[in-house]
C-alpha cells in the first residue's frame, strides 16, 4: 500500500538485494511515521503513499533509477517550515494543510505588499514599464536584509546554545567534583574514611536513636508527672536504658557478623517497639475519661431522634469508636507537647548580662561635641 505509486517502477530494479535493501529503508520510514500518526491500521502507509504520489506529480522527467529517487527525493521528509509534522506543506498527523506554512506564505505576501507600498511612495512618477524593475530590486534588497538578519539571529542563537552547553558541562564538572569531595569525607561519628560524611552503620544508628527517642517519649508522656522535672528526668533515663538494653540485646542475639546487618536489625526492632508503644498508649487513652465522655456524647447525638434499631445502634457505636480514637490521638499529642515543654523549661538558661555590664565599654569613652549634640537633640525630642 505504501509503495503503490511506484509499484510499476519496482519491477525495473536490477537485483533482488537492492529490493530487499529498499524494503528495509521503507520499513524504517514507516516506523518513523508511526511515531507521528500512531499505530492506526494503514495510516502511516497511507501518508507515505501520499508523499510518493506528490513527489512523482512534481517530477518533470521520468524516474530512471528508482532506488536513487527514493533515497534522495521520495522517502525523505521535506519540512516546509519549523514544524516536525510538516511534509511538503501537509500535516503528517492530520493530512491537512500545515498552518505554519500558511503563516509563512502570509508573511511573504505581506512583505510583497509592504515593498509595493514603499516603492509607490518613494517613486510616484515611475512609469509602468520601469515600476516592475524597481519593485523587484526593492524586494530583493528587503529579502537580502531579512536573510542577513536571520543569519545574525541564528549565529547569536548558536552562540547562546554553545554558551549554555558550556555552562552545563561546567556545572556537571562542579557537581562531579563536589560529589567526589563529599564521598571522600570521613564519617562524622566513627571516622571511617571515604564514607561521604556518614557511613551506613552510623546512619542506621542515627535512625535507630531517633526511633528510640520517640518510643521513650511516648512511654514517659503517658506515665510521668510533667510538673516534676526531676521525676521526668529519672523516668526518661530509666526507660531509655531499658529500651536500648532490649534492642541491643535482641540485635546481639541474632549473631549477625556484618555490622550493617546488625544495625539494620536494631533499627527494624526499634521501629517495632515504637509502633507497639504507640498502640499501647492509644489503647490506654481510648479507655480514659475524656474519650469515654466524648464517645457517650457522640452515641447520644447519633441516636437522637432515631428509632433504637440494631442498625442505628451499630451506626452509633461506629461513630463513638471514631470519636474515642480521635480523642486518644489528641490526648497523645497533648501529652507529648507537655513533655517537650517541661523538658525545655528544665534546661538552665544563662542570665543575660545587665545593661551596666553591656555598656561598660561605652561608659569609659569621652563625650565629644558630636556626641553631646546628638544626646541633647535626643533629650529635646
Amino acid at each position: 500500500m505504501a509503495l503503490a505509486p511506484v509499484a510499476w517502477l519496482w519491477a525495473e530494479l536490477g537485483r533482488a538485494s537492492t529490493g530487499v535493501w529498499l524494503a528495509k529503508t521503507v520499513r524504517r520510514e514507516l516506523v518513523r511515521l508511526r511515531s507521528f500518526v500512531g499505530d492506526g491500521e494503514g495510516v502511516a502507509e497511507r501518508r507515505l503513499a501520499e508523499r510518493l504520489k506528490r513527489r512523482l506529480d512534481r517530477q518533470r522527467s521520468p524516474v530512471q533509477d528508482l532506488a536513487a529517487w527514493l533515497i534522495r527525493r521520495g522517502l525523505p521528509q521535506n519540512n516546509g517550515c519549523w514544524s516536525d509534522l510538516c511534509d511538503d506543506g501537509i500535516r503528517i498527523d492530520s493530512g491537512g494543510t500545515c498552518p505554519s506554512c500558511d503563516c509563512l506564505i502570509g508573511d511573504r505576501r505581506g512583505l510583497r505588499q509592504i515593498v509595493a507600498t514603499e516603492v509607490a511612495a518613494q517613486h510616484p512618477h515611475v512609469t509602468a514599464g520601469e515600476w516592475r524593475g524597481v519593485y523587484e530590486e526593492a524586494l530583493r534588497a528587503k529579502v537580502e536584509y531579512q536573510s542577513a538578519m536571520d543569519v545574525v539571529r541564528r549565529e547569536r542563537a548558536a552562540e547562546r546554545q554553545v554558551a549554555f552547553y558550556a555552562a552545563v558541562e561546567e556545572r556537571k564538572a562542579q557537581l562531579a567534583e563536589e560529589k567526589a569531595r563529599r564521598a571522600a569525607r570521613p564519617c562524622e561519628d566513627c571516622g571511617r574514611a571515604e564514607a561521604a560524611g556518614l557511613c551506613p552503620v552510623c546512619s542506621l544508628h542515627r535512625s535507630t536513636k531517633a526511633l528510640v527517642d520517640q518510643a521513650v517519649d511516648i512511654a514517659v508522656a503517658v506515665r510521668a508527672d510533667v510538673d516534676n522535672p526531676q521525676a521526668v528526668a529519672t523516668l526518661t533515663a530509666q526507660i531509655t536504658e531499658d529500651t536500648w538494653a532490649f534492642i541491643r540485646g535482641a540485635g546481639a542475639a541474632d549473631d549477625a557478623d556484618d555490622p550493617v546487618c546488625r544495625a539494620f536489625a536494631e533499627k527494624d526492632l526499634a521501629q517495632k517497639v515504637l509502633e507497639q508503644r504507640r498502640q499501647r498508649a492509644l489503647e490506654r487513652l481510648r479507655e480514659s475519661g475524656p474519650a469515654e465522655m466524648e464517645a457517650a456524647h457522640i452515641r447520644r447525638t447519633t441516636l437522637h431522634g432515631m428509632f433504637p434499631t440494631q442498625k442505628n445502634r451499630e451506626r452509633a457505636e461506629k461513630a463513638a469508636g471514631k470519636a474515642r480514637e480521635r480523642v486518644a490521638q489528641d490526648l497523645l499529642r497533648e501529652f507529648l507537647g507537655d513533655l517537650a515543654r517541661a523538658r525545655a523549661a528544665a534546661v538552665p538558661r544563662e542570665r543575660p548580662p545587665a545593661w551596666s555590664e553591656r555598656c561598660l565599654d561605652l561608659a569609659g569613652r569621652p563625650l565629644d561635641e558630636d556626641t553631646v549634640g546628638v544626646g541633647a537633640g535626643v533629650g529635646r525630642a
